[in-house]
């Protein structure tokens, strides 16, 4: 090989590696943000109870200035008693950064959940940080920060059926 080919070689090598580098960042940022949305979808699917599993097994959530809790198996009880059951949520703008197996996130909420026989607009913001084990994205830390939360003019919850726990 000459002296030109070899440089081109290594060029190219270069370039190969620097987009497999972009592609794997680029499949971290998705898979991290179909997390995301699988939290929501446990949510308004009526499956809260089984959000833990999407969280590592050293991870915290604090949600709307309540105290953290910390480790999976405490926060299987957290949702097992938070009032997700009755909720709908959506999120919005998910900002994902990555770097190798940690990430940082956050997106928007616009949550209509029910409590006490009301429905509410709730609207607030997820701060997260995520971590890869064994090659699969989970949940570190989730903050769940209240913007502002307002009871509705009408119910909606006895406009969609509901799965009975």
């Amino acid at each position: 090989m000459t002296a030109p080919d070899a440089a081109a070689f290594a060029a190219l090598q270069q370039q190969v590696h620097a987009l497999k580098a972009q592609v794997e960042r680029f499949d971290s940022i998705e898979a991290i943000r179909s997390l995301r949305a699988r939290y929501h979808e446990l949510v308004n699917e009526d499956a809260g109870p089984r959000l833990y599993e999407l969280f590592a097994p050293d991870a915290a959530i604090v949600y709307g200035g309540r105290p953290e809790v910390r480790g999976r198996e405490n926060i299987r009880a957290f949702f097992a008693s938070f009032p997700v059951q009755s909720a709908r949520q959506f999120i919005h703008n998910h900002v994902v950064d990555v770097e190798g197996n940690h990430g940082t996130g956050f997106s928007y909420l616009d949550g209509r959940p029910v409590r006490d026989g009301k429905s509410y607009y709730v609207v607030g913001r997820f701060d997260d940080e995520y971590i890869r084990i064994d090659g699969q994205w989970m949940f570190q830390r989730v903050v769940l920060s209240v913007h502002y939360m307002i009871e509705a003019a009408e119910r909606w919850d006895d406009l969609i059926p509901l799965k009975k726990n």
